[in-house]
């Protein structure tokens, strides 16, 4: 009956047990942790009061549809699984639920439900952002939202193709840089570079006198 109890509480969040209490289960869902970019598993954690147990009504006709037995019967096995946890806790013995957790008396005698540490946990599990090529997927586009294909499209629609002045001017730049460099490469400068290699000739000038 523990394992059947277990499903009772995992579902409802609480399950009372007769002349001890009621365990409470509280679970943490799986969340997002930012800066370790990764998924946390769900945690289970366990509250256990002192308290009256009334209204059974609930978890009889749970257990009777689960079990497939009268009420009668199910409330005779349910009471008697009661009395056994609380004998033992009162002898002092740590009653264990395999799978679950133990129930054991402090100094003081109050009743705790301590879940068990050997369980297996399950590992944080790393988000990475999948990428597929060519698949469709929403974009929100300031108030809009728009396919990724459709962005696509207009992104490439919106590019404006190379001008062909533009080409011309940067090819004739770049033909005038390489044949600067071929000179420069095939000619090195000096100081003769710059000199006038023409031949200069002396010329006799008419007299600009007169003999007396």
């Amino acid at each position: 009956m523990n394992d059947i109890l277990q499903e009772y509480l995992i579902s409802q969040k609480k399950l009372p047990l007769a002349g001890a209490g009621v365990l409470y289960l509280d679970r943490t869902p799986a969340r997002f942790d930012v800066g370790s970019r990764q998924f946390l598993p769900p945690e289970n954690s366990y509250a256990f009061r002192t308290e009256s147990v009334d209204n059974i009504e609930e978890l009889v006709n749970w257990l009777s549809a689960r079990m497939g037995l009268e009420p009668a019967e199910v409330i005779t096995r349910y009471q008697r699984f009661c009395a056994d946890l609380l004998q033992h806790l009162a002898a002092g013995a740590k009653v264990s639920w395999k799978g679950w957790g133990s129930w054991q008396k402090d100094e003081k005698g109050e009743l705790h439900f301590i879940g068990d540490p050997s369980l297996i946990q399950s590992r944080p599990v790393t988000a990475e952002k999948v990428i597929r090529e060519n698949e469709s997927h929403q974009v929100r586009v300031g108030e809009d939202s728009r396919s990724s294909v459709e962005m696509a499209q207009r992104l490439q629609q919106n590019k404006t193709p190379f001008p062909l002045e533009k080409f011309l001017t940067w090819s004739c730049l770049l033909l005038a840089v390489v044949w600067l460099g071929w000179q420069l490469y095939s000619r090195p400068l000096k100081p003769a570079s710059f000199a006038n290699p023409a031949t200069i000739k002396a010329v006799e000038s008419s007299k600009t006198y007169q003999e007396f």
